[in-house]
C-alpha cells in the first residue's frame, strides 16, 4: 500500500509519503507558498508522483482546510480523508472533543502505533507545546497547552521597549547568565524545559495513577532542542505523519 498524508499546520504545510506503513519520505512547504498561485502543483505535486492506494489530512487551520484537501487531491488523483475527533477511531477524555486539536489526534494514533499497549505522554514542541496522555487502552485522556519555543520571543519584543532581539539558537544556556541576552535565553529555553518537564509529571500522575510510567515522546520542530534536559524517552520527528498513516490504511479498509 503506497500513501501520501499531510499536516496543516499553522505556518508550514508537512507532507510524507509511505509504502506498507514505512515512512518513504518527507518534506515541508511554507503555508504561505502552498497557498500561492500554483504553489501545490509547483511545490508538492512534483514530489507526489505515481500512483498512491489512500491519503489523509490533518489541519489545525480550519479556513485552509478545504482548498488545500482539494488541491491536493487535483494534483495527486488521490483525494484524502480528513482526520476529525468522530473518525479517528480514539476514544476521547475531552468534555468538548470538537476543540481537540487535529494534530494531537494524528499524533495519539502514532504513538498508539510506535508504543501499543503501553501509557503515553506525548509532547509536541511546535508553534504550540502541547502535552497529550494517552492511555493504554486507547483513551485520549487529555493534556496541557502552553505557547510554543519560538512565540516567547516575539511576546517580550512586543510587550518591552528595552529588551534586545533573543537568539534561542547557539549553545544550550547556564541559568546564571551573565548578560541581559544570556539570561533571556535562560529564562526561554531553561524556562520552557522546566514548563513541559512538570506538566509531563502532573499530566502522567492525573491520567495513569502516580506509580505510572509512560513513554514520553517527543516531537515537532523544537523538540531536539531540549535533548540535553533528558524530558523526552525518544525523540519521533515524524509523529504526526506516522499516525496519519495509520489513519490513512484503516480508512482504505472500511471503505
Amino acid at each position: 500500500m503506497r500513501t501520501w498524508v499531510a499536516d496543516l499546520g499553522n505556518s508550514t504545510l508537512y507532507v510524507g509519503v509511505f509504502a506498507h506503513g514505512r515512512r518513504m519520505r518527507s518534506f515541508r512547504v511554507p503555508i504561505a507558498d502552498a497557498l500561492g498561485d500554483g504553489g501545490i502543483e509547483r511545490l508538492v505535486a512534483p514530489r507526489l508522483r505515481g500512483r498512491f492506494d489512500a491519503a489523509a489530512l490533518c489541519s489545525v487551520v480550519p479556513a485552509h482546510t478545504d482548498r488545500i484537501r482539494d488541491l491536493l487531491a487535483a494534483a495527486t488523483g488521490c483525494t484524502p480523508a480528513v482526520l476529525t475527533a468522530k473518525n479517528a477511531g480514539l476514544r476521547l477524555g475531552y468534555r468538548r472533543p470538537a476543540e481537540l486539536g487535529h494534530d494531537r489526534l494524528a499524533c495519539a494514533l502514532g504513538a498508539r502505533r510506535l508504543y501499543p499497549q503501553r501509557d503515553v505522554v506525548v509532547v509536541d514542541c511546535g508553534t504550540a507545546t502541547t502535552v497529550t496522555a494517552l492511555t493504554r487502552d486507547g483513551v485520549l485522556a487529555g493534556g496541557a497547552i502552553l505557547p510554543g519555543l519560538s512565540l516567547w520571543p516575539d511576546m517580550l519584543a512586543r510587550r518591552t521597549a528595552q529588551l534586545p532581539p533573543i537568539d534561542l539558537g547557539g549553545a544550550w544556556p547556564a541559568a546564571l547568565g551573565r548578560s541581559t541576552q544570556d539570561g533571556l535565553r535562560a529564562g526561554i529555553l531553561l524556562g520552557h524545559a522546566g514548563a513541559i518537564r512538570e506538566l509531563t509529571q502532573r499530566v502522567a500522575r492525573e491520567a495513569f495513577g502516580p506509580r505510572a510510567r509512560p513513554v514520553v515522546i517527543g516531537t515537532g520542530g523544537h523538540a531536539a532542542r531540549f535533548a540535553r534536559e533528558k524530558l523526552f524517552t525518544g525523540v519521533e520527528p515524524d509523529l504526526i505523519l506516522t499516525g496519519l498513516s495509520v489513519f490513512a490504511e484503516a480508512h482504505v479498509r472500511h471503505d
